[in-house]
């Protein structure tokens, strides 16, 4: 994805999407993009299966990019085969809700 607001665009056009929020937890909660499910990276291998389908589009984002770009090469390894890193929330210009 060019940046994280195009990525949103995807994701939201896109049937039985999740949307995913790798940052810590002090960041979720100061907040985050509506709808997004909170893991943290060092967790996301053991609590992924509770959350997607291996085919399920996931849709990951970070502060930064490069933990959500980290994810998805992780969960690409592991057989989900529809997985999208769209950056970094420093970049996000749409609506946020506090946790």
């Amino acid at each position: 994805m060019e940046n994280i607001n195009q990525g949103m665009l995807v994701y939201k056009n896109t049937p039985g999407a999740v949307l995913i929020d790798l940052r810590d937890a002090e960041d979720y909660a100061e907040g985050h993009i509506p709808g997004a499910v909170h893991l943290l990276p060092e967790t996301i291998r053991e609590e992924i299966a509770a959350i997607a389908e291996r085919d399920t589009p996931i849709f990951l984002y970070c502060y930064g990019g490069m933990r959500s770009y980290q994810a998805e090469a992780l969960l690409q390894a592991r057989g989900y085969s529809d997985v999208t890193s769209i950056g970094g929330f420093d970049q996000y210009d749409g609506i946020i809700e506090e946790a």
